[in-house]
């Protein structure tokens, strides 16, 4: 069976790194909903505490985006080495791949996506405020017992930790397309094939792009409908490999 290329896959150091760090500001959502609950009541601060945090968060969630674009930025430049050697290019895409116009291409794509990092950061605290009121809204409107409503409440920690992973796969995944795809217009490389992880959690659609050659001047339409690159669709684990000409 043939090896997969691997070089352009998205990194794992920055997703656990990423990960970790927004499941603190979940587990500090979590907590604050629970500082500000009685039972199945919602205490009046509540939601003015979670966006006081919220707005707090900004300059933490700036840094935390850095260091994860910074480690991204990395593993690519290394999956770009990578693809040089084994297609004997190593000379030409080295000179490219040291010059102003590769990494500015970089940087452009890294401040772009810093600035939507920070945002959905700082949303995580919203969210658990939106998920606790639309719960205290459920109990007056459908006459939910009190006890499964506290039980919900109880659960907002678990529950923003679970998202905040989901965005730390995602956020790491699209990061790594676009600093892909802007290193690929750099050296001139108009095209790549999709690879898909192939372990069976991938969705349907995504499985049957694997091994297609894809051109990044044509998002491609999948199966389901849905159009994009490889690895910028959300909780996507695809990855671009990129293709040089001969």
């Amino acid at each position: 069976m043939a090896i997969k290329p691997k070089h352009f896959r998205p990194s794992r150091t920055a997703e656990i790194a990423f990960s970790k760090a927004l499941r603190t500001v979940a587990r500090a959502s979590g907590h604050l909903v629970e500082t500000h609950v009685d039972g199945a009541e919602l205490e009046p601060g509540l939601v003015r505490a979670l966006i006081a945090y919220s707005d707090k968060l900004e300059p933490w969630a700036r840094r935390q985006s850095k260091k994860m674009l910074e480690t991204v930025a990395k593993s690519n430049r290394k999956a770009y080495v990578n693809k040089a050697r084994i297609t004997k290019q190593s000379k030409e895409i080295g000179k490219i791949l040291n010059s102003s116009l590769s990494e500015s291409g970089v940087d452009r794509v890294a401040g772009a996506l810093m600035n939507e990092q920070v945002e959905l950061i700082k949303s995580l605290p919203l969210r658990a405020a939106t998920r606790a009121q639309r719960l205290a809204q459920t109990a007056v409107m459908e006459g939910t017992r009190a006890s499964e409503i506290a039980e919900e409440l109880a659960r907002s920690g678990e529950v923003s930790e679970s998202s905040a992973a989901l965005i730390a796969r995602t956020e790491v995944a699209r990061a790594n397309a676009s600093i892909t795809q802007a290193r690929a217009a750099a050296l001139g490389a108009e095209a790549y094939i999709w690879r898909t992880t192939m372990d069976g959690a991938e969705r349907d659609s995504h499985a049957k792009m694997n091994g297609k050659f894809v051109k990044y001047s044509e998002e491609p339409k999948l199966s389901d409908g849905t159009v994009g690159h490889a690895g910028t669709f959300p909780n996507c684990r695809c990855y671009q490999d990129v293709q040089f000409e001969d």
